[in-house]
């Protein structure tokens, strides 16, 4: 009994040796061969700015790291950081940068509280995805208008939304284009757009005009005079809506002076 007890402990000790051993080897092979990828990644999560906001597509910065280095995003992956961050990423790896464009959010509606119809008084959780669960989506006439209750401003880390009668503005200087307000608005109405053009859209309504008037005083009625007026072929009316391209605009305003609706900007 006492010889198999022996055998026993002698057996645990081999295997837990062994353990140890393969143990320890594999944390040398897995430090040995992951120094270069780790010096590389930590370089790069030092050059970003922390926010963690997931404007880039990726969970936080030390994902964004990890992306960058392994090749898998690019050097101005981060909205946040915008073209100083992306310079310094590129320079610390001996790389270009390339040009980098800045964009903001918008919301693309004018329809405020003096401009757009509401079909009854909402009451409930001050929330624009709880009020969009309601019949027709909202009190809001127009299907496609802003809701106006700040779950765009609940997720803004940086202060860019505010609220003028009914409806969400972004400051353009404080946005830094994370995404996270588009992703929560309801009505998918908020789109990130250079931040040099100050030609925008400010509708989102698929309706015909009759619709449209009947419910708002600033929408697009789809009349094409913009499209007609654009000497770059910048703007296009489809699906009853202008739609701007803006690689093509040069921001000559014509389409904003020809809009009966005055729901084209130039800012």
């Amino acid at each position: 009994m006492e010889t198999m007890v022996q055998d026993v402990l002698y057996a645990v000790a081999v295997i837990g040796g062994l353990g140890l051993v393969f143990g320890a080897g594999l944390g040398y092979a897995g430090k040995r061969f992951a120094v270069e990828e780790d010096a590389v990644t930590a370089l790069i999560r030092g050059l970003l700015p922390g926010a963690n906001c997931g404007g880039c597509g990726y969970l936080g910065c030390d994902e964004l790291a990890k992306a960058i280095s392994a090749g898998e995003a690019k050097y101005d992956a981060c909205p946040v950081g915008g073209p100083e961050t992306a310079k310094k990423i590129a320079e610390a790896l001996g790389k270009e940068a390339g040009e980098f464009k800045r964009l903001a959010a918008f919301v693309k509606c004018a329809g405020d509280n003096d401009k757009a119809q509401n079909r009854y008084t909402y009451e409930g959780l001050n929330d624009c995805r709880s009020a969009a669960l309601l019949s027709g989506g909202g009190a809001k006439s127009c299907k496609y208008g802003c809701l106006g209750m700040g779950s765009c401003d609940s997720v803004c880390a940086f202060g860019a939304i505010r609220f003028i009668n009914g409806v969400a503005v972004v400051d353009g200087d404080k946005c830094t284009a994370c995404g996270q307000c588009a992703k929560i608005c309801p009505r998918h109405i908020i789109e990130l757009v250079p931040a040099v053009n100050p030609v925008r859209v400010a509708c989102s309504s698929h309706d015909n005009a009759r619709t449209v008037m009947a419910c708002c005083s600033v929408g697009c009625r789809a009349c094409k005079l913009c499209e007609k007026a654009c000497n770059f072929n910048a703007i296009k009316v489809e699906e009853m809506l202008a739609e701007i391209d803006y690689e093509k605009c040069r921001v000559c305003g014509e389409c904003a002076g020809k809009c009966p609706a005055k729901i084209i900007t130039k800012q």
